[in-house]
């Protein structure tokens, strides 16, 4: 395949309000001088508060790393979606081998899975047999880590870490190698340059409006991005994209409609807006890009998958199919579903070999079309993504608050407090107090969660813009609910 696989604060009841400190940010952006000239790019990063802001370092090291891939693999990354059919297959399921022989071989899990299947490496003989790899689940994937599903080839601080819940609540912490993340980058690249119709240029600038930083915030000074945490109100994210002006920007469906109402402010220059994570409609997407005066389009993405599809300028959906293998399938039969109607996305992460990701349940459900676009793009289509709803929360004003951007605050709560919830349920009582309710992962104690929620309570204040008490509340278990179970909700009378 052508791709380069090189790839606290104390609470003591439980209760905690916090007062809003002044929002920052790193440096002012590099002049179009300095990078004309090659100079070191400074960081572009706003953070909500300084007390906040976790000890987060990019990987400024590592740009030669960056640099050496992106001369290698740009211009092949660049080449792969106009390849024949027959080529972009044959590469696939030539990387599928790879990682079933890898996974059989090194992963506990899958090979345990594998053997009683009765399914074996040398059964993945040609396309059709990748029906023949079992599944795999992220409950699954939850039990294994880390010993029975990440790689002992790769020592623990040589690896990235993450994490998914997504719509279940169910925290999968995840593992990525730097060979997939040097290889993820320059993909990002080519995404922009794909959805910007040929406009994306090494000069201009990306601005992501997301919960952390990309692990680099250019390519050798070049394709810098810049970042705005997503729980800074959107007011003050507005500001920071009018002294940025950047010519791409991306963000939640939801952070991008409360920015709507400032787009006077920053819009004038960019030329692309793309979002990702959350549901949103067509319809909506059009609505803004007529506010905004640009194109608005979507990326299909997970944090299991990277990359799944991207919308183009046309409106069709391309699967990336150099980052991942993407199965739809009946949810009765986990046979192949028939295009036009919807089925179970199960995705096959064809970057990350520390925690491969083969035949994983993604839990999305998306429509293949039955008549695909016409197009210059050779990757497959999906005609619909129906997947994906949380609910908002509301702040004293009135406006709405992404669920996006309280999981995130979530996860950023978990990350800087180094604290592994097996699941959780964060849910507004009222504008200004929250329940934090989970169950314990790993080593985690009730202490540390109860020492630790004012943390949490101080992100959601910053979300809200206003003080917000958290309650945090331990369970065993989650009362059984039908329907899929939503993490972020509201239980407050309107």
């Amino acid at each position: 395949m052508d791709t380069l696989n090189l790839r606290t604060n104390d609470a003591s009841d439980g209760y905690e309000v916090a007062a809003l400190p002044a929002l920052v940010h790193d440096e002012q952006p590099v002049s179009a001088a300095d990078a004309a000239t090659g100079a070191e790019p400074r960081s572009l990063m706003f953070w909500e508060s300084e007390s906040t802001r976790p000890a987060f370092k990019l990987g400024s090291s590592e740009t030669a790393g960056v640099v050496s891939v992106a001369e290698k693999y740009l211009d092949v990354a660049m080449k792969h979606p106009y390849l024949p059919v027959s080529q972009i297959r044959a590469q696939q399921l030539a990387r599928m081998r790879e990682l079933v022989e890898l996974a059989y071989n090194e992963i506990p899990v899958y090979r345990a899975k594998y053997q009683a299947a009765g399914f074996s490496p040398s059964d993945l003989r040609d396309w059709d047999d990748i029906q023949k790899i079992p599944l795999i689940t992220k409950a699954e994937l939850i039990g294994a880590f880390p010993d029975q599903c990440v790689s002992k080839r790769y020592q623990p601080d040589d690896l990235y870490p993450t994490r998914s819940s997504g719509s279940s609540g169910q925290t999968l912490l995840i593992r990525v190698d730097h060979e997939a993340i040097l290889t993820d980058t320059i993909q990002g690249v080519r995404q922009f340059a794909l959805q910007s119709g040929g406009k994306y240029r090494a000069e201009h600038l990306l601005t992501h409006v997301y919960t952390v930083p990309w692990w680099f915030d250019s390519v050798g000074g070049k394709y810098q991005t810049a970042f705005i945490s997503n729980l800074i109100p959107p007011a003050r994210v507005a500001q920071h994209l009018r002294e940025l002006a950047p010519e791409v920007l991306s963000l939640y469906p939801s952070n991008l409609e409360a920015l709507v109402p400032h787009a006077e402010e920053f819009s004038s220059s960019l030329y692309l807006a793309v979002t990702h994570s959350e549901h949103s409609t067509r319809a909506s997407r059009r609505e803004w890009s007529r506010k905004l005066g640009v194109p608005v389009l979507d990326e299909y993405s997970s944090e299991e998958a990277t990359r799944i599809a991207l919308e183009m300028p046309n409106g069709v959906y391309h699967v990336c199919e150099d980052s991942v293998h993407l199965d739809v399938l009946d949810p009765e039969t986990l046979q192949p579903q028939v295009p036009g109607q919807s089925g179970i996305a199960v995705i096959t992460n064809l970057l990350n070999e520390a925690m491969p990701f083969i035949r994983y349940v993604q839990g999305d459900y998306v429509t293949l079309p039955k008549k695909p676009h016409r197009s210059d793009i050779n990757w497959s289509q999906i005609a619909s993504i129906d997947g994906r709803s949380n609910d908002a929360f509301i702040n004293r004003q009135g406006r709405k608050i992404a669920a996006g951007s309280i999981l995130d605050a979530t996860y950023r709560w978990m990350f800087d407090c180094n604290i592994h919830l097996a699941q959780f349920e964060i849910v507004q009582k009222d504008y200004a107090l929250v329940e934090a309710r989970y169950i314990l992962g790993g080593s985690t104690t009730d202490a540390q969660v109860s020492a630790s929620i004012g943390h949490l309570g101080e992100l959601l204040s910053l979300c809200l813009e206003h003080p917000v008490a958290v309650k945090a509340q331990g369970l065993d278990s989650f009362p059984h609910r039908t329907g899929k179970r939503r993490p972020i909700r509201r239980e407050m009378a309107q």
